[in-house]
């Protein structure tokens, strides 16, 4: 037994060692790439090394590059990440799993087994990033604190530091096809010792997190002494993929039937609207953010939802064609259940969702959340799934994301 105890040590310590060769080699190459990219500075007054012992870096989650930006800020200070486990069913996912350490959370699951495998890590001295909102904004304006954050933070007896990453929606939106050129800069919000966050409750630690990380990128922008910054596209334009994000036309209120090229959004009723460098929309008018198109968005399909829900009879809410279920099974293994048309209807009482010979209920769905763009995971009683539209698809599969979360609350 102690002979097999000393090798699995002697694991680790290799494991540990070859990640920290890894992480020190990416870094080499990251730094400057981050800089030419994305201009991507950080507050370099504060050395995440000088905090002794494990810390719990906490980040606003803007975009898909954050864990990459808060690597490099914290070249010094090796992180653990909680991550999505769809990067360990991808093709890149056994390397990463060599050389990154990664504690994988099944978006659309339960989160409190992830809590406690993180907080494991943490008590033996790991660091560990995570992004507390769980997923990265659609709109530039903040999202809740994931549940169970509190408990995680405060019984994994580390350092909080709270760290605010500014610019890096309008850098690579979600919904967008490329990345953009503007100012990226990453700097603490806060640092919080062990002994304070113990004499705070779940609720207050929590609350503390959305006060420093509660980021509002369009308040931001008007805010700047200088103006408005601008954020180059690299290529395309500023609204291409805009509908995977937005949904109901505001002129004639049809759902699915806008399309981006260039700077532009419309529909085929005539509508144009254009976005400009800043993010905003210009003119201001029917909407002048993103966040403002969405608030639409909720509006008209909680009306046709309820509209729906009174009606005797068959109808649909949603239709997408080129559609994949997959079957999540463990240790990270996925299968294919069925593919094509993708159907929300209503009928009798009940919201379908249906995809081949696979229907769900959608308010028996425990949790469904977005990974990326193009991909929605979720779990009911009988497993837990992943909806998968093709990566260069315009499918807006995230209206029925907000649909599920609308019928759920009445």
């Amino acid at each position: 037994m102690c002979k097999d105890a000393c090798k699995a040590e002697k694991e680790k310590e290799k494991a540990a060692k070859r990640r920290r060769r890894f992480w020190d080699a990416v870094l080499f190459v990251l730094g400057g790439w981050l800089r030419n990219k994305f201009n991507f500075t950080f507050d370099k007054s504060f050395e995440p090394a000088d905090i002794e012992g494990p810390v719990l870096v906490a980040i606003n989650h803007a975009c898909a590059y954050d864990p990459l930006f808060v690597g490099a800020a914290f070249k010094n200070k090796p992180l653990t990440f909680i991550a999505s486990e769809h990067i360990l069913r991808s093709k890149w996912g056994p390397v990463l799993d060599k050389y990154i350490s990664f504690i994988p959370h099944q978006k659309g699951g339960r989160g409190s087994r992830t809590a406690l495998v993180a907080m494991k890590r943490m008590k033996k001295g790991e660091s560990v990033f995570l992004a507390v909102e769980g997923e990265q904004t659609w709109n530039g304006r903040p999202l809740p604190v994931m549940p169970y954050t509190g408990k995680l933070i405060k019984g994994s007896g580390a350092t909080l530091v709270t760290y605010l990453i500014e610019g890096a929606y309008l850098s690579a939106p979600r919904w967008a096809f490329s990345t953009r050129k503007g100012k990226v800069y990453g700097r603490p919000a806060g640092v919080y010792a062990p002994e304070v966050l113990r004499e705070m409750s779940d609720a207050e630690v929590e609350k503390l997190i959305a006060k420093d990380l509660g980021f509002d990128t369009w308040e931001w922008q008007k805010s700047r002494p200088e103006g408005p910054g601008r954020y180059k596209c690299g290529k395309g334009g500023n609204a291409e993929g805009l509908e995977r994000s937005v949904f109901t036309c505001p002129a004639c209120g049809a759902f699915g039937t806008l399309r981006s090229k260039g700077d532009s959004i419309g529909c085929s009723c005539g509508l144009k609207i254009r976005m400009d460098d800043t993010g905003f929309f210009d003119p201001k008018e029917p909407f002048e953010t993103v966040a403002d198109w969405e608030e639409f968005d909720r509006t008209k399909l909680a009306e046709r939802l309820k509209e729906m829900g009174r009606a005797a009879g068959e109808d649909t809410v949603f239709t997408d064609g080129e559609v994949v279920l997959h079957r999540i099974g463990d240790g990270h293994s996925d299968e294919e259940a069925a593919r094509g048309l993708l159907t929300l209807s209503h009928s009798g009482e009940s919201f379908m969702l249906k995809i081949g010979d696979c229907s769900f209920d959608l308010r028996n769905i425990s949790n469904m959340t977005m990974v990326l763009a193009n991909r929605i995971v979720f779990s009911d009683e009988t497993g837990y799934y992943e909806l998968l539209s093709n990566k260069k698809s315009r499918t807006n599969l995230r209206k029925y994301v907000i649909a599920r979360e609308l019928l759920t609350k009445e």
